[in-house]
């Protein structure tokens, strides 16, 4: 019978001391360095800048093809216990360009594949995030409810300011699928409904001064 991820331990030496540690660990991580996101430059004559972009658009795009190649295990260690990880989508979430903003098509016309490769990290970027969502891929690879919430949690895989965004990046094009992904975070971690409300009521703090 299959063991859930947040169940699963192994014994790692420290010279004669043998020590009982959770799989999902530090000791897990490959120190795989992930490449941050940065807006398409706004003067697309500078061809230097531009190729350094595409350059580092592909990066991003292999970095996340690798992450999502990885298994339930190593995955759960790469998004919990990698810094790159967090600094990467830290920055995608802030300055990925939202579908509700008109980009003029003359930003993409003059860069070779420029549309194609945005297009392309967003798809990813989502399936990562659908990942992350998720506590049962399969029969094999999952983790139980309660530790599934405190994963995501306790390692600020989501926080409310990551949701706000995933939901102004995805909501147009993917709202179905996009409501029971944050449906099944607030479910496993209702940590995060507090923290919804304390946020709403700064807000309505702040704009009422």
């Amino acid at each position: 019978m299959a063991v859930p991820l947040d169940q699963q331990y192994k014994i790692e030496k420290k010279g004669i001391i043998e020590e009982r540690i959770s799989v999902l660990h530090l000791s897990g991580i490959d120190q795989h360095y992930f490449v941050t996101y940065i807006p398409l430059p706004t003067h697309i004559e500078d061809d230097g800048a531009i190729e350094q972009w595409i350059e580092r658009m592909t990066f991003i795009c292999d970095d996340l093809t690798w992450l999502l190649q990885q298994n339930h295990t190593k995955f759960w260690c790469e998004v919990a216990f990698n810094r790159d990880f967090h600094s990467m989508l830290d920055s995608y979430l802030r300055y990925a360009p939202r579908p509700q903003r008109t980009i003029s098509i003359n930003n993409y016309s003059s860069i070779l594949n420029n549309k194609e490769l945005e297009e392309n990290i967003s798809r990813l970027m989502f399936m990562c995030i659908l990942r992350l969502s998720t506590h049962k891929e399969s029969s094999e690879n999952f983790f139980t409810p309660e530790g599934f919430g405190h994963v995501i949690y306790d390692n600020y895989i989501f926080d409310i300011p990551r949701l706000f965004d995933i939901c102004s990046l995805y909501a147009i094009h993917n709202k179905v699928l996009l409501s029971k992904m944050i449906g099944n975070i607030f479910k496993q971690q209702q940590a995060y409904s507090r923290d919804l409300k304390d946020a709403i009521k700064s807000i309505k703090d702040v704009s009422d001064k």
